[in-house]
Formats: C-alpha cells, structure tokens, sequence
C-alpha cells in the first residue's frame, strides 16, 4: 500500500492561521454591530424623545416671549405719535414658531421611529444568527479539525523516535534468541537417551548375536530328538 503523498504540513498551519483570522474579525465586526444598535435604540427610544420633549418646552417659552415683544412694541407710541416698526419682531417671531413646529414634528417621529426600529433590530439580530453560529461554533471546530490534521501529519512523517528504535531493535534480539533455542532444542530431542530401558534391550541383543556368530563351527547346531541317534 502506497503511502500518503504529504507535500506541506506547514500549508494547513497556515490555512488554520487564516480561520483564526478570519474568525476574530467576524466576532469583532459582530460586536461592533451589536454596540452600534444598542445605541442607536438608546438613543431612539430613550434620549432622543426626552430631549425633543425638553425642546418643545424651551421653544413654546422662545415663542411666547417673541408674542409678548411684539405685542409691547405694538401698544408702544413714539414721541412723534407715530406707531414703531415691528418688523423685527415679527421675523423672530417667525423663527420662533418655526423651531417650535420642528419640534413638534420631531417628537412625533421618534415615537414612530421607536417602533420601526424595534421590528428592524429584531430582523437584523435573527439574521445575523446565523454568523454568529459560524463564529462561535463552525469556526472553532474548523480550527480544531486543522490542528488534529496537522499533528497526525507531522507524527505520519516524522522519523521514529530513539526510544521507538530501541524497543524495535530489543524485540528482533529477542526473536532472534528465541529461534536458536528453538533449534537448539529439536537437536537434543534427537539425540538417544543412556537412560532410555528401549535402547538397553537393543544393545544386549546385538550383543549376543555377535556371540553367536563367534562360535566354533563344529558345535552341535539342534539338540537330539526324542528317539534318535546321539
């Protein structure tokens, strides 16, 4: 079996940077997003109608008091016995009730913007659900995944430790000693036991056939019959 074709470990070190990156940027845009509605809706539905409320107030008392110039330059009679220009006062009077309707007009869209906002917020926050999923979760495993690839490359190819050697090295000593004690063995299981009872009967009978063969020629060789000759 052919073995893994590894070109660079140090590719997936790389890759796995980049995710991280990649990672911390979104939580961080994330966040920022989330600071940017949070006070954006403060503001809406908290500080924004308070101070319109504050201004319709101060710019009811700026058009009273332009009323109330303007009526005093009316009644007033000049030496001449002639009626003074009231032209200023009208423009500021102007001004005056101008501010106070933009005031007016504020204060009514912050109560509409307040509950516009709210459904825009909610809509944004279930979108944005999912890259927060990504980011919390997809990411970190991708980053996990990487680094177990990573170490189990580098343990696929790196060369075997010294300790690994050694042990590998004792353990073919061992198979070795193992076989010539094998062998030795088997030829002493072939060698005759002195001992053996089997081996005593053989010799003894080899013993006496060698002594029959010695014999003297001229020896009787059958005993006589029962009524024969001596």
């Amino acid at each position: 079996m052919d073995g893994a074709n590894v070109k660079s470990i140090d590719a997936i070190t790389r890759f796995k940077a980049t995710i991280a990156t990649a990672r911390d940027d979104l939580a961080r845009a994330l966040a920022e997003a989330d600071s940017d509605i949070d006070r954006a809706q403060l503001w809406i539905e908290r500080e924004a109608p308070a101070y319109w409320k504050r201004q319709l107030t101060v710019r009811a008392e700026e058009v009273t008091v332009c009323k109330s110039a303007l009526y005093r330059k009316q009644v007033t009679v000049s030496a001449k016995d002639s009626k003074p220009s009231v032209v200023d006062e009208k423009k500021a009077l102007q001004r005056a009730q101008a501010r106070l309707a933009e005031a007016e007009v504020k204060a009514k869209a912050c109560k509409r913007w307040a509950t516009t906002f709210q459904r825009e917020v909610i809509l944004f926050k279930g979108t944005m659900s999912a890259m927060q999923t990504v980011v919390e979760r997809d990411l970190p495993m991708a980053v996990a995944l990487m680094n177990r690839m990573a170490e189990a490359l580098a343990r696929y190819a790196a060369p075997e430790p010294i300790e690994v050697q050694a042990m590998l090295k004792a353990l073919r000593e061992s198979a070795q000693s193992t076989r010539r004690s094998g062998s030795a063995d088997s030829v002493t299981d072939s060698a005759p036991d002195a001992t053996d009872p089997t081996i005593e009967s053989d010799a003894g009978a080899s013993d006496a056939s060698d002594a029959v063969s010695d014999a003297p020629s001229d020896a009787p060789s059958d005993p006589p019959g029962d009524g024969g000759d001596p």
